[in-house]
């Protein structure tokens, strides 16, 4: 009797243990959840974030912001275009022109002649080199003016002390010629430092200047060769006036 009644305590003292772990493991753990099972915290939804507000692109503009202008304000004039100064030799027609006021006897040997020396007014220049004559340089202008003002600047080395120029008057003169009983333009002669003698004349009504040169020893035929040298006139010929 006392044997059984122990066995029944000792199986009683089992069974309330194995009770007792069980609810001390409920207790540490929610209900649902396996003991020993770790589950991550549930992170709430993330509200979503508003997108940006399409921007269409720009339009180009057709018209550069230059030429944006207040309401009411005039449109801009184009500026003038500067007066273009003819090149020396620039167009054949203008030497041909040159050439057709050349003396027959000399125009055969002219071509184009060099510029340099002359103000960017000219529009033509032929050298010619005549035989038995001198060589001599005819220039064309655009003008009077133009004619006039470079006459001046290719005579200013000459320090003029006579009225007149010829073969019995001493060197560095300047007189008016004529040409078909015409006063048409000057005439001035010089002596430079290389020895030649120079002949540099003007034609007022064509606007051409011409130069010839001999040395210092040939200034009596360079004088007499001037006198048909031209530039053409009508008559061809020039005399003292």
């Amino acid at each position: 009797m006392i044997r059984s009644t122990a066995a029944l305590l000792g199986a009683g003292l089992v069974v309330t243990s194995i009770v007792l772990m069980a609810n001390g493991n409920s207790r540490g753990s929610p209900p649902g959840t396996a003991v020993g099972t770790t589950t991550p915290p549930s992170m709430p939804p993330s509200a979503p974030q508003p997108s940006p507000p399409s921007v269409p692109p720009p339009v180009p503009s057709s018209v550069p912001p230059s030429a944006a202008r207040p309401p009411g304000t005039p449109a801009p004039q184009p500026s003038a275009a500067p007066p273009t100064t003819p090149a020396p030799g620039s167009t054949r027609s203008a030497a041909a022109s040159l050439l057709a006021h050349v003396p027959d006897a000399i125009r055969p040997s002219c071509s184009d002649g060099d510029a340099s020396k002359f103000p960017p007014s000219v529009v033509a220049v032929v050298a010619c080199t005549p035989p038995g004559g001198f060589p001599v340089i005819y220039a064309q202008f655009v003008d009077g003016i133009s004619m006039s003002g470079a006459y001046d600047r290719l005579t200013g080395k000459a320090t003029v002390t006579q009225d007149a120029c010829g073969p019995s008057v001493p060197l560095d003169g300047r007189q008016r010629y004529k040409s078909g009983g015409k006063t048409v333009g000057d005439l001035t002669c010089y002596g430079t430092s290389d020895g030649d003698a120079y002949l540099t004349w003007s034609s007022e009504d064509l606007n051409i200047i011409a130069e010839a040169h001999a040395p210092l020893a040939s200034y009596g035929r360079l004088c007499a060769w001037w006198m048909t040298a031209g530039p053409l006139h009508g008559s061809g010929a020039g005399t003292a006036a």
